[in-house]
């Protein structure tokens, strides 16, 4: 069901403008710039791609289709003058409210995301840049079963360069300190989990090694 509902979430622009063009050009071109903003949400949801803005790009994805439409329509009546009547039948009217109510859809998943921030999350890989010459050479993957509260990440980092364990350390900890990474509790670093919207905050923790680093993320339900 939660499939269904993501896909009619992406595709009901497209489905609101196939009713509403009324000629080629202008309605290939806003089709095919409406496909390029579906792929955002579809990819962050697939991981084809990574962001920190990912919420902003999940609920803000209507407004912007619903603001292309809008353009679409306006193009094509400024080309070839109000729509004709069709009897009782009005598509303009039908998509407005449509798309109405695909950005209050959006609205509420931002909503959502600001009620996320006391709730325990599992941080993403791609949260760590890496430096020239560390590698990953083991991810523990996504926390499917959270603690009471937090979920966690484990890496085990390692050189393709020869370095200690100590000197990868240093190294990823200048790279994580460019990154915006800053200390936080006890002596651990933390970072924004997203950008405006997703206030949620990522803890890290460094372990050094003989010949690697171990490194555990944590996304707890609240930060002091």
């Amino acid at each position: 069901m939660g499939l269904v509902l993501g896909w009619c979430y992406v595709l009901l622009p497209l489905a609101c403008w196939a009713a509403l063009a009324r000629t080629r050009a202008t309605g290939l071109t806003v089709a095919a710039v409406l496909v390029a903003l579906a792929v955002i949400p579809v990819g962050l949801e697939r991981e084809w791609f990574h962001s920190r803005a990912t919420a902003e790009s999940q609920s803000g994805y209507p407004l912007a289709a619903g603001l292309v439409v809008l353009l679409g329509t306006l193009t094509e009546r400024r080309r070839r003058g109000p729509r004709p009547a069709r009897g009782s039948v009005q598509p303009a009217a039908g998509a407005t409210i449509v798309i109405a109510a695909h950005s209050l859809v959006g609205l509420v998943i931002g909503l959502l995301y600001q009620l996320a921030v006391h709730e325990p999350f599992s941080p993403e890989r791609h949260e760590v840049s890496l430096p020239r010459g560390l590698v990953v050479e083991h991810d523990s993957g996504p926390d499917h079963s959270c603690g009471l509260h937090a979920c966690r990440r484990d890496l085990v980092i390692v050189s393709t360069e020869g370095l200690s364990g100590a000197e990868a350390a240093r190294r990823l900890r200048a790279r994580l300190a460019a990154d915006g990474w800053t200390p936080g509790p006890g002596d651990t670093l933390v970072h924004r989990h997203g950008w405006l919207l997703d206030k949620r905050i990522t803890q890290l923790s460094l372990a050094e090694r003989p010949a690697a680093v171990a490194v555990r993320l944590t996304g707890p339900d609240r930060f002091p």
